[in-house]
């Protein structure tokens, strides 16, 4: 509705003077000081003052103290509260990963497009106010004030505005699958990374250990062959296989700061790549449930993003297919107008409602091509939901098909160990006593570092593969909340 009235004066003279402050601030250059919204952690990065920190070490224990006094534990991605250490810190990253809140902010985003786009099936109401002087020839004005008050409707005949607004609910619920999936996500990375870095902890004492092996034997070898115990091509060999027991060393070092700088990334911390873990690797057992192919398609929140990007598609075709006919807009306006200020509400008040109908007759094919295009929008939509499902069957079965290849593999190797610890006692003494050179001492030595190695790959193999399987499978969220240690 439109309602004209003459405004008082004082109205006026603030209205006139706000547009005059307006205009002269325009002409001086003037520019308003409006608060900046861009996060001060944006803008200026709490870099780390130096690179000689010291090393940041994490007791990967129960009793390790929280920060709070009441803290959130997650599940990690072995499906676990027993290491606290871990749990904790996923509860912390998930305050701070830069990921999660960018998907926070696009579900904020997808809600507030929802708000806009119901607010278009609403009734819309707006007040204007106008006020005029017109200078007639010689010295007389005519003086003109108005209030206008408009009120318009669209009736959705065709459920094109309820169609949108149904996608636009399904682009929010599309948004909290987003945001689950990156949680799930960020529980695996950390979880992973977390073991990767013990892995790497543990490989690194070992390759240490095996250089001081080393060169305790090449010392023990130069003490031998000054006595003439001992012949110069056992020295060389000794030389030879403490420089590369030293090179493995350095090689170890670089991983292990990498994976420490790969954990602190996913943990919103500055990359120093000084972290360390006071841990061991996890011992796995098999209490998670497979559940049925079917629970894939309630508990993966990726494969359910799909399914509602399906649905807010089919609704946005509907929405498209509606927008090809004729569209009616109702408005109805109510108005008040005098010359004198007095005299405004002794006029009669004039009213008019107006029915709008609007049809395109042509428009070189836009309205058809869009429909055309959301149809196949669809099918693209629906062709990769249908292909992600596929993928996800496949992924599990060979997770499950590659756990069962590693453990047969650990266990294998495990008695491969035993055997290559017995064998580099035994040499070692057949060695002391002359039975055997010093070669056959290298090869048995070799062997024995290898195997050792091989049973932390397949430790952390396995590690890794629980951790994709449980995320492959779509494990659910769990909370618990826990109290400051004392």
């Amino acid at each position: 509705m439109l309602i004209r009235t003459t405004l008082f004066t004082k109205a006026f003279t603030i209205s006139f003077t706000f547009s005059s402050v307006i205009l002269l601030s325009a002409c001086s250059g003037f520019s308003p000081n409006i608060p900046s919204a861009i996060n001060q952690s944006t803008t200026k990065p709490n870099i780390a003052p130096s690179y000689g920190n010291p090393v940041n070490s994490i007791a990967n224990n129960t009793n390790t103290k929280l920060k709070s006094t009441q803290i959130k534990l997650v599940k990690d991605g072995l499906d676990q509260f027993s290491n606290t250490a871990l749990s904790t810190a996923i509860a912390q990253a998930m305050l701070e990963n830069h990921n999660i809140k960018e998907q926070q902010a696009i579900l904020e985003q997808a809600v507030q497009q929802q708000i806009i786009t119901e607010a278009d099936q609403g009734f819309t109401l707006s007040l204007a106010s106008t006020n005029s002087i017109r200078a007639n020839s010689g010295d007389s004005s005519t003086k003109n004030f108005d209030l206008a008050l408009q009120g318009s409707f669209t009736p959705d005949i065709w459920g094109a505005l309820n169609a949108q607004t149904k996608a636009a609910h399904l682009q929010v619920a599309q948004a909290k699958a987003n945001l689950e999936r990156a949680r799930q996500q960020l529980i695996a990375d950390i979880t992973s990374a977390w073991y990767q870095l013990i892995y790497n902890q543990k490989l690194y004492a070992l390759v240490l250990a095996q250089q001081n092996n080393t060169q305790a034997q090449l010392a023990a070898i130069e003490s031998s062959y000054n006595q003439g115990l001992s012949q110069s091509l056992d020295v060389y060999l000794a030389r030879g296989n403490l420089d590369e027991a030293r090179s493995n060393t350095t090689a170890r070092q670089q991983a292990l700061s990498i994976a420490s700088r790969s954990l602190e990334l996913l943990l919103a911390a500055y990359p120093t790549g000084k972290l360390i873990i006071d841990g061991n690797l996890a011992l796995l057992n098999d209490n998670y449930s497979l559940g049925i192919p079917a629970d894939l398609l309630q508990n993966r929140a990726d494969l359910n993003s799909r399914w509602l990007a399906i649905l807010a598609q089919d609704a946005t075709v509907a929405n498209r297919y509606a927008a090809q006919f004729p569209q009616l807009n109702l408005t109805g306006n109510l108005s008040l107008t005098s010359a004198n200020l007095t005299d405004l509400f002794k006029q009669n008040i004039a009213w008019t409602l107006l029915a709008n109908i609007n049809q395109t007759l042509f428009d070189n094919g836009k309205k058809k091509a869009l429909y055309k295009q959301a149809q196949a929008k669809l099918i693209e939509r629906e062709q990769q939901y249908l292909q992600a499902l596929q993928n996800a069957f496949s992924e599990v079965e060979n997770l499950l098909a590659d756990q069962r290849s590693i453990n047969k593999q650990w266990q294998l190797n495990q008695r491969a160990l035993k055997n290559a610890e017995l064998s580099y006692e035994q040499v070692n003494v057949q060695y002391q006593n002359g039975i055997a050179n010093y070669q056959q001492v290298l090869n048995i030595q070799q062997q024995l570092f290898a195997k050792q190695r091989l049973q932390l790959d397949f430790n952390i193999q396995l590690i890794n593969n629980r951790i994709n399987l449980l995320l492959a499978l779509g494990t659910k969220e769990q909370k618990e909340t826990i109290k400051e240690s004392n």
